[in-house]
């Protein structure tokens, strides 16, 4: 017990000793190098944020050259109705009726990516190499999804609508990939023909991981489609 005593007061008076520094003594101590060891879990995870930094600045200086300036310019963001809802209803009838109006939606996305010169079954590919949808399988210049399964919709409503299925507006979903302004600009007058919702213009106001696209709601028969 005395000597645990003598421990608390040599590291009491080592305390107040620290805290009466003079400016002057830390002037003089202006170069110490201080070692910090991380855990490993702390490492990876700082590594993974300079990995992240790096993909989105490598990201932002290629848009740069390429981002659509024209695109930008003439199309704004823009929502008809504020937070947009899908029909009244549970989700077995809001998933019938979203698979009802899937063909319909293939077609329309058909014709307008032939109207911008594209081939809908061809692989999409930047700089040689083929854009990937999933490790193994990549987009192509149309990519209609599958509908988002039933699980997936509850999941979603419950994680950020507060479990309100008539907020999922991406059960029908689709993109088209384009391979330089001309195309997209194509692609946008085309979508002026069919009922926009609301466009979300991430050319101008991209991701924080760089990443940028135009994002369309469009509307068919009531169904809200992405």
């Amino acid at each position: 017990e005395e000597e645990e005593e003598e421990e608390e007061e040599e590291a009491a008076a080592a305390a107040v000793k620290s805290s009466a520094i003079t400016n002057d003594e830390r002037d003089d101590n202006k170069n110490t190098t201080i070692e910090v060891k991380l855990n490993s879990e702390t490492k990876a995870n700082l590594e993974n944020l300079q990995g992240l930094t790096r993909s989105r600045n490598a990201m932002l200086a290629n848009a740069k050259e390429v981002l659509p300036k024209k695109y930008m310019n003439k199309y704004d963001s823009f929502s008809l109705r504020g937070t947009l809802y899908q029909p009244k209803g549970n989700l077995d009838t809001l998933h019938s009726r979203c698979e009802a109006i899937l063909p319909s939606f293939r077609k329309m996305l058909t014709r307008i990516t032939k109207a911008a010169g594209l081939d809908p079954e061809k692989v999409a590919t930047w700089q040689g190499k083929d854009i990937m949808l999933t490790s193994k399988v990549p987009y192509t210049s149309l990519t209609v999804a599958p509908l988002k399964t039933k699980a997936r919709c509850v999941e979603k409503a419950e994680n950020e609508y507060d479990g309100d299925v008539t907020r999922l507006i991406d059960i029908v979903r689709a993109s088209i990939v384009v391979a330089d302004e001309d195309q997209l600009l194509c692609v946008a007058k085309a979508l002026q023909n069919e009922k926009i919702v609301r466009l979300k213009n991430r050319f101008k106001e991209p991701l924080f991981t760089g990443y940028s696209d135009a994002l369309y709601n469009v509307e068919i028969e009531e169904i809200i489609c992405e």
